[in-house]
């Protein structure tokens, strides 16, 4: 449990260094991530090498007893090398090239790019394996970053027909697994295969690409894998030459989402996670459970504890700023993440830097370089967390809850959203939130990962799954968990074309039911009852004929009033639910209530609006999260005495939380 900053020495003076160190040892920052938009400096011009830089600030750093996470600079190639290489930038969706002078302009199946950051990497592990400075490792920054994952220049074209020749075979098989037949787009041979630039009907603005949908999720499929691929080639030459653990700082699932990659198949080739978290920012101000949902994906991808690798420390933004964190909100937002299984947070940045792109980001200090209110606030954090440190090891929920996550649904649902306003990980949310506001913590996992250890699984819009993750699913139902499943699940064979069974597809034997036809609701909503109360549908509503399952819910609108949209089936030692329509925030609190009852869990007693209560840890012994994320003090009834590990105190009958207050509750031993 601690903290650290990403630090450019390269971009102060050196007199300057003496005094950051020292500030960051005062304020108990352990750690700095340096490094990885350094190219420039590490190769000015080709075949033209300078480490000396480099060598003086790993070994200052080492003098001062600050470990050092050091990054491949691959996220930005230099002018110099795109000017003799132009194979290395990327096509846009339109065929264009994205242009050097901001970042993130290499694509990813350059062989060009690949050797010149495969040798750089070499030489930069070789020289820097075992230094004792260097803790970790971070490969590139932000793959995937401003959608940049997707590439549709030649290069990429020539490697996705190879990727679909190892894939298909024949082109036989491809034309029949696309339906080509459609449209008149039989192929003759891999060679005429496109990638799918934007075309005739491509409408960005009614969420229309147009191309074929077999041939749209087999390109995001290549492009996610070419990217593991290119990460995952630094890795193993890093491994080469040093025994430190490998990461890369991830992105999550709201404002910054989208980023086209399969973090669970990524995190296979990182030793651990870690992601970027910024809450209030030019792009977006996030809700407090959208943030921890996001942590709990990162601690899921692995099923390890994480770093947050970039926690957001001051106002930010690049044209415009979102607004200063208020006074609390940086320890908040610290708290959060180590309640939800962070061992280390990393502010972005130290200090705001006065040229650039990103001159309105500010750090914990701001342009002058003094102390100020942000850097009491993260004094006072450090001092916290080395004193936590010495009394807790690294923590992490325990759930008994599971999102299923699946990559394929989210790619195939961005190319046919089905209806408006329907988002997979806003719909994923929707399912997480009921639950956070209870206190109860919730893991994701992949649709073929053991679930084992879960009472309750929830799979919604799980559109499409392989043979085994299917059994996977049926096997934990079946040994006696509780599953359930929602409106456009099952109803995909894995090349994203629809199958030719009535809904809910693959899934009906499970749930014991079909659906007779079903309404999206476009310009419409549609009421129902059932055991969640009563509920408002705004996206979908499946029209249920229970196949043996019990009927639980009936819509009481609409042509369809009567018919049944929540059902249970018993399914060898298990239950499974299947929900056929969305239900609005308050029918789903009361539908987790249902659930919860079913399965007996415990519910966190009196939960308190805007109270974040998470419940850890460390294996040998556990604590209470009480995170107030309300702009007014909040009163948190107990129910047993419980030590503020914070304030050495004592906690009664209740806890008392300031605005953006946090308490560390050690639970009574057993």
């Amino acid at each position: 449990m601690r903290i650290g900053v990403d630090y450019y020495p390269e971009h102060w003076e050196k007199e300057r260094w003496k005094t950051d160190a020292e500030m960051m040892a005062k304020a108990n920052i352990k750690v700095v991530r340096i490094g990885e938009f350094a190219w420039s400096l590490y190769e000015p011009k080709e075949n033209d090498f300078h480490f000396e830089w480099m060598d003086e600030i790993l070994d200052f750093f080492r003098e001062h007893g600050i470990s050092v996470v050091l990054c491949t600079p691959s996220a930005t190639p230099p002018k110099w090398m795109v000017d003799r290489h132009p194979d290395i930038y990327q096509d846009d969706i339109h065929g264009q090239p994205k242009i050097f002078g901001t970042r993130k302009h290499y694509c990813f199946n350059s062989e060009t790019y690949r050797r010149l950051t495969q040798g750089l990497v070499e030489k930069i592990a070789k020289r820097y394996g075992s230094h004792p400075a260097v803790e970790a490792w971070q490969v590139d920054n932000e793959l995937g970053w401003a959608n940049t994952t997707r590439c549709y220049c030649d290069k990429c074209k020539k490697e996705f027909q190879n990727w679909l020749k190892e894939k298909y075979k024949t082109i036989e098989t491809l034309n029949r697994v696309y339906g080509t037949v459609f449209w008149s787009q039989i192929y003759n041979s891999f060679d005429e295969v496109i990638i799918p630039r934007a075309g005739a009907c491509y409408d960005t603005c009614h969420d229309t690409q147009g191309q074929n949908p077999g041939l749209l999720l087999d390109y995001y499929r290549f492009s996610s894998d070419s990217v593991i691929r290119f990460a995952a080639e630094s890795a193993e030459t890093i491994r080469k030459y040093s025994d430190r653990p490998i990461t890369s700082n991830l992105l999550d699932a709201a404002i910054n989402s989208g980023t086209g990659i399969d973090y669970f198949k990524l995190a296979q080739h990182l030793d651990f996670v870690s992601w970027d978290n910024y809450i209030e920012f030019q792009w977006g101000i996030a809700e407090a459970a959208t943030v921890s949902r996001d942590h709990a994906l990162l601690r899921s991808y692995k099923k390890q504890p994480f770093w947050v690798m970039e926690q957001q420390s001051g106002p930010c933004g690049w044209s415009k700023m979102g607004p200063a964190p208020t006074p609390g909100k940086l320890r908040l937002w610290t708290y959060q993440a180590v309640a939800n299984g962070a061992d280390t947070v990393v502010y972005f940045r130290w200090r705001a830097c006065s040229f650039g792109t990103e001159e309105n980001w500010h750090g914990i200090l701001d342009h002058d370089g003094k102390p100020n209110r942000r850097y009491r606030e993260i004094v006072q954090i450090g001092s916290e967390m080395e004193r936590l440190s010495k009394m807790l090891g690294v923590l992490s929920p325990k759930a008994k809850i599971a999102v299923i996550k699946s990559f394929d649904s989210e790619w195939s649902q961005s190319i046919h959203r089905y209806v408006e306003n329907f988002h997979y990980d806003e719909f994923l949310l929707s399912f997480y939130k009921p639950f956070y506001d209870k206190g109860l913590s919730v893991d994701f996992a992949a649709p073929g990962d053991d679930l084992s250890s879960y009472s309750l699984v929830l799979a919604p819009a799980l559109l499409m799954v392989t043979e085994a993750e299917q059994k996977n699913l049926e096997d934990y139902a079946r040994a006696g968990g509780t599953l359930l499943f929602t409106f456009r699940s099952g109803i995909k064979d894995v090349c994203n074309n629809m199958l030719q069974q009535t809904v809910p597809g693959v899934f009906s034997e499970l749930a014991g039911v079909s659906a007779s036809e079903y309404d999206p609701q476009f310009e419409k909503e549609t009421a129902s009852s059932g055991v969640y109360g009563s509920g408002v549908s705004k996206l979908w509503c499946d029209v249920l004929e229970p196949q043996g399952a019990e009927t639980l819910g009936v819509y009481t609108q609409d042509y369809y009033a009567g018919k049944p949209c929540l059902t249970v089936n018993s399914f060898g030692k298990g239950s499974v639910y299947y929900l056929g329509c969305d239900l609005s925030s308050d029918a789903m609190e009361r539908l987790a209530d249902y659930l919860c009852a079913r399965v007996g869990l415990d519910q966190r007693p009196c939960p308190v609006e805007g109270v974040e209560q998470v419940d850890a840890s460390d294996g040998k012994q556990r604590v209470l999260f009480l995170l107030n994320h309300n702009s007014s003090a909040a009163v948190v009834p107990l129910f047993g005495r419980f030590e503020n590990l914070l304030t050495g105190q004592s906690e009664g009958s209740t806890a008392m939380l300031e605005p953006y207050g946090v308490a560390v509750l050690k639970y009574p031993e057993a």
